[in-house]
């Protein structure tokens, strides 16, 4: 690759796509055109490695290389091994094939698109070269995806290697560790202004915290990471991928307000304390055992938390469980703004408040909901009137 201009396609989870969008417009995409959970645009390799290293909210960055029509299975091998693939890996190094089919008369799955992939990469390095590179499911260096719709395919390496989501900081995990995507995701939905102390009153194993302490220390998403998928390549050029960490780097600022996390079980504090120290974040996050239902806050503050659901982490009594949840928002929370993602409607409506906005998710595959409950502190009354839904339908 050098600096002429590539097709990529970068993916999202469902509902972080105005964040993606906004990065790629930020970082200097140009014609940017959305997909299903994410967007293709145009860039230079440059902008690739700067997508990896800093985007909070990708998961995976696709590079096209090949598009094609095809008729049977001999003219789909036949173009496949067609495309030099060397230009990306030599017969030492390792691969894998990984294939989304939507319609197709001949792939009734999936796997049977990455066999015959593979059939015609394998196909051009034993022609060319006498040898083949080995397959590797865990950490090929060429990641190859097929993405075939009808009688068109198109091939794209992944750029990216594993999901993006895996930031490299987590080293613990307590019950249902939130996506750290998703847990960025959510702060960046939230517009947090990094205005206040932050707060998450159920923080279990860390996620939410480290994930704020890495926006308001400007820490790039990939700063812990120590390999991305384009490391692997033919292509890679190591000194094109350090400037872009400096420049990275050298953008960071000062927080000046607090960083707190509270939890009433001594495992996820644990677990979160060593995450924590893992990021190097000890002096930005301060860690409190306590229970949410009990908080007593210094001043009004903006609290973001990931509760317990029956369908992720179950809980007796679900209902009064979310019923104390509203009343201690309502109690206990005058002055601050509390955020929570909910994977549950009959719980988040149990909560008793409404919602100054409702952002639908996907938490995994539960349909979860991002709610935002704003009181006023003094003797104004908790904002009951406000109804603001995003995408307005609940």
């Amino acid at each position: 690759m050098n600096n002429q201009q590539y097709s990529y396609t970068f993916k999202t989870l469902s509902g972080l796509e105005p964040l993606l969008e906004k990065e790629l417009i930020d970082a200097g995409a140009e014609e940017i055109t959305p997909v299903k959970r994410g967007f293709c645009f145009l860039g230079n390799e440059e902008l690739m490695y700067r997508l990896n290293y800093t985007s909070r909210y990708g998961i995976r960055l696709l590079v096209e290389v090949l598009r094609f029509e095809f008729s049977n299975k001999e003219d789909f091998v036949k173009q496949v091994k067609a495309f030099e693939w060397d230009t990306y890996i030599s017969t030492e190094k390792t691969m894998a094939v990984d294939a989304v089919v939507t319609t197709s008369d001949l792939f009734k799955n999936s796997h049977y698109a990455e066999q015959l992939t593979k059939d015609g990469i394998v196909d051009f390095f034993r022609n060319r070269y006498g040898l083949r590179p080995a397959v590797d499911k865990e950490f090929p260096d060429m990641l190859v995806n097929a993405y075939i719709n009808g009688n068109e395919c198109v091939m794209s390496v992944d750029s990216s290697g594993e999901s993006l989501h895996k930031r490299g900081y987590r080293i613990a995990a307590h019950v249902a560790p939130l996506n750290e995507v998703l847990a960025a995701g959510i702060i960046g939905l939230s517009g947090w202004k990094m205005d206040s102390d932050f707060v998450d009153p159920m923080c279990g194993s860390g996620t939410i915290l480290i994930e704020a302490a890495m926006l308001a220390n400007n820490i790039p998403a990939g700063f812990y990471r120590k390999r991305f998928g384009f490391m692997g390549w033919q292509t890679f050029k190591p000194a094109m991928f350090e400037r872009v960490k400096k420049e990275a780097s050298e953008k960071g600022i000062e927080f000046e307000y607090r960083i707190i996390g509270i939890d009433r079980s001594d495992d996820s504090l644990r677990a979160a304390q060593r995450n924590i120290i893992n990021a190097k974040l000890n002096r930005d996050i301060e860690l409190k055992s306590g229970n949410f239902f009990d908080i007593e806050l210094e001043k009004a503050s903006f609290l973001m938390f990931n509760p317990p659901y029956d369908a992720r982490m179950p809980i007796e009594n679900s209902r009064e469980y979310y019923e104390k949840i509203g009343d201690t928002i309502k109690n206990k929370l005058r002055g601050s703004t509390t955020w929570m993602i909910v994977g549950n409607e009959d719980l988040w409506k149990s909560i008793g408040l409404k919602s100054s906005k409702k952002i639908p998710l996907l938490n995994g595959m539960i349909e979860s909901r991002l709610l935002c409950f704003e009181s006023y502190s003094g003797s104004k009354k908790f904002d009951d009137k406000l109804n603001i839904e995003t995408n307005g339908k609940e």
